[in-house]
């Protein structure tokens, strides 16, 4: 072929190929055409995809045909069903609902227009369907049509009772057995099996469609139980999420969720979660901060910290910690660390500016309200341990032990484990003669398992089970905790307070204590959190993430688990009566360190310091007692209009804030109020009667009464839960 003959050929191609649409589409049949050819009584699914593409390129015309009351069944049907697979909500909607009021077309015609608007059918159709259903005109086979269909598009309740009062109630039984096969063909089959079961023995479709309802459930229960379900199901939510969900673009977080990673770690979270809450996925980044905190090696300024007003403020300064060492007092508020404005920051990453090596200087500006100017305070940084144990003597000879967590300490840096601090108290309390030993562990999480083992063994001993553990896996099939051999440290009477807040390692130690009748427990149920957990790589993302998995559980020595279940105390406590106003007030009174303020003004608390100390160990609950009381409940009154302050209330608050003032300020031992604990009234006279009594004066008096007036309370609420009051 010459070059010239080859340039010809190329053009006629191009020119061929550049007319050949509007050949086809000259050839295309019009939708008068294609509607005309359809057959009376062939069903209409396999004929709307062609007109698809009328619907989506003229659908007026297809409107037209099927929104006309005058045409066959069978073109308005295929028109109708077209332009709702097209998208063309309302026309199709509507078309399809003319049909399935029309009395003079055939039923099946109307019964495939209702499961046309369930399986194309969107909010519009949905909205017509829940109507429709409810037109007690209408053939009771249409409505239970019309019911399953918008079951398919929405789960509706009130579709499910449409087919139950037809299933129970229809004036034909082909309707009410076409009900119950919708029923089983939702999420309601294995409570209507023996029904559906009876209808597989009748002849015909009903039957038929009935043992295939049986089948494909049967069918379903046997995947579900392999685990290549899990995996399709995940795939098909995704799927679905990508295709149907309703994303903002201006969101970029939600964006960023609908990444396939994301999606994948929130699926895996939620599986993890589903079976107990103390499982978890961590991501890379979840993982490392974990990594991280538990390697941790830094120094930090020891004082509670949050942000007031939207500044950054210190709340509390730990007692002889190097912030309180450095001067910063409660309500001191940092605008700069080492030079950076923290003006505009997250608490969380000013906590970080806070933190460094050991024996850094950390430069912070500092605000007070007394001054006239902010001053720059130089703190040295400290690797800052938390108090795991603290202890007071109580009034009674009544030694008092708070565990706060349970750690193993670390003899390099010359901390002691909360074993040994307890053994530290006891040790001292046997040195003053006391009788009897509260041991409170309110709100104690737990911690370390051994360090819990260790605590208890110094009050169980003779080699006695505290606790077990058993899993599925040889490294947790069974593990047994025992006491030694010898007798216990300690061996007088024991009380423990217990509460909603106390778990895990708490609860083995409260529970082991109760079992071998070592001591009674006093307050409100415990957490229920006994399981061991573990971290284990992810192969899928090449160990980059951890799954924290639960792969034991505890056991108490009568064989009990706690796990979910909690430890109910030997004597309860009533539930709190303070109400959310009453709590608000406290919060902020708290909050703003208020009665602490007042102490120190005009020298207050040097003034009346022995009035104040007297009344914090007994008030006889007389507001009055206080030197210038109304003073503060005044200037509460005032400065919290909206709150419900009372004088009782603030009576309350100055106690507190006396015993806070004297522990954050003075550094002495000021841990717990008698006179407005119930937990500790209870343990208190619970322990009097093991140790001969308490003694005989107001103050017990006081107690008694209240402990007395809280036992008849727990008696009441217990009624009236007996009586399903």
């Amino acid at each position: 072929m010459t070059r010239l003959a080859s340039h010809l050929f190329c053009l006629s191609f191009l020119l061929f190929l550049t007319f050949l649409p509007s050949a086809r589409a000259a050839s295309r049949p019009t939708a008068e055409e294609q509607l005309a050819a359809l057959p009376d009584g062939e069903p209409v699914w396999t004929s709307t995809s062609a007109l698809k593409y009328l619907a989506e390129n003229s659908p007026q015309e297809l409107a037209d045909r099927a929104l006309s009351p005058t045409g066959r069944p069978v073109e308005r049907l295929a028109a109708a069903t077209a332009l709702l697979e097209a998208g063309e909500q309302r026309e199709g909607t509507l078309g399809l609902e003319i049909l399935v009021l029309d009395p003079a077309v055939a039923l099946d015609r109307r019964l495939e227009a209702a499961q046309v608007l369930g399986k194309w059918g969107g909010e519009y159709s949905s909205a017509k369907l829940g109507t429709l259903m409810t037109n007690t005109d209408l053939p009771e086979r249409l409505r239970v049509e019309l019911a399953y269909s918008l079951w398919k598009l929405t789960s509706r309740p009130q579709a499910y009772e449409v087919l139950e009062d037809i299933q129970q109630q229809g004036a034909s039984s082909l309707a009410r057995t076409e009900a119950l096969l919708a029923l089983a063909q939702t999420d309601r089959f294995y409570s209507l099996r023996d029904q559906v079961k009876e209808a597989a023995n009748l002849p015909g479709p009903l039957g038929e469609r009935a043992k295939n309802i049986i089948l494909i459930n049967s069918r379903l229960d046997e995947e579900t139980r392999r685990d290549d379900f899990t995996v399709r199901l995940i795939s098909e939510v995704v799927e679905k999420i990508r295709d149907y969900y309703a994303v903002d673009d201006t969101d970029t977080n939600q964006a960023k969720r609908l990444q396939p990673k994301s999606l994948a770690e929130s699926g895996a979270q939620a599986v993890l979660y589903s079976l107990d809450q103390f499982n978890d996925y961590l991501n890379e980044e979840d993982f490392a901060e974990f990594d991280a905190q538990l390697k941790a090696n830094y120094g930090g300024i020891g004082a509670w910290v949050g942000v007031r007003d939207k500044r950054f403020t210190i709340l509390t300064p730990m007692y002889e910690k190097p912030a309180y060492k450095a001067g910063l007092r409660p309500m001191d508020v940092i605008d700069r660390v080492n030079e950076v404005d923290v003006t505009d920051m997250r608490q969380n990453d000013i906590v970080k500016l806070l933190k460094g090596e050991p024996n850094s200087i950390v430069k912070l500006r500092v605000y007070r309200r007394s001054w006239k100017e902010p001053r720059t305070i130089d703190v040295k940084r400290e690797i800052i341990q938390i108090e795991s144990v603290l202890w007071q003597t109580l009034p009674g000879d009544i030694g008092y032990i708070k565990i706060n967590s349970f750690n193993e300490g670390d003899s390099f840096r010359r901390i002691k484990s909360t074993a040994n601090l307890v053994r530290d108290a006891l040790s001292e309390f046997n040195r003053l003669g006391i009788k009897g030993i509260i041991l409170d562990m309110a709100n104690n999480p737990g911690g370390v398992l051994i360090s819990g083992v260790d605590v208890a063994k110094l009050f169980i001993g003779e080699g006695k089970v505290i606790v077990s553990s058993r899993g599925r896996r040889n490294d947790h099939r069974s593990t047994l905790y025992k006491a030694g051999l010898g007798r216990p440290f300690y061996r007088n009477p024991l009380v423990v307070v217990v509460n909603g807040g106390t778990a895990s390692a708490a609860e083995i130690v409260s529970g082991a204590i109760r079992d071998h009748n070592r001591g009674q427990l006093v307050g409100r149920r415990t957490f229920g959190k006994g399981s061991v957990q573990s971290l284990m790589g992810v192969d899928t993302t090449r160990d980059r993430s951890r799954i924290k998995l639960t792969v034991a559980k505890y056991y108490l020595p009568n064989g009990e688990t706690i796990h979910e279940k909690g430890i109910d105390p030997d004597r309860k406590i009533p539930e709190s009566e303070l109400s959310v106003s009453e709590a608000e007030a406290r919060w902020k009174i708290r909050d703003q360190h208020d009665v602490q303020f007042w102490l120190e003004e005009n020298s207050r608390f040097e003034r009346f310091e022995d009035d104040y100390r007297r009344l914090l160990v007994f008030d006889n609950y007389d507001s009055a007692s206080y030197p210038e009381f109304d003073s503060f409940y005044n200037a509460m009154v005032e400065k919290y209009p909206k709150e419900k302050i009372d004088r009782e209330l603030v009576r309350k608050e100055i106690r507190y804030g006396i015993a806070s003032y004297l522990r954050d300020y003075r550094g002495e031992k000021q841990y717990v109020d008698l006179e407005d604990n119930p937990s500790l009234q209870e343990a208190v006279v619970t322990l009097g009667d093991s140790i001969g009594g308490l003694p005989d004066n107001p103050f017990f008096a006081s107690i008694r009464q209240s402990v007395m007036e809280n036992r008849t309370r727990v008696a009441e609420e217990e009624g009236d839960l007996a009586e399903g009051r």
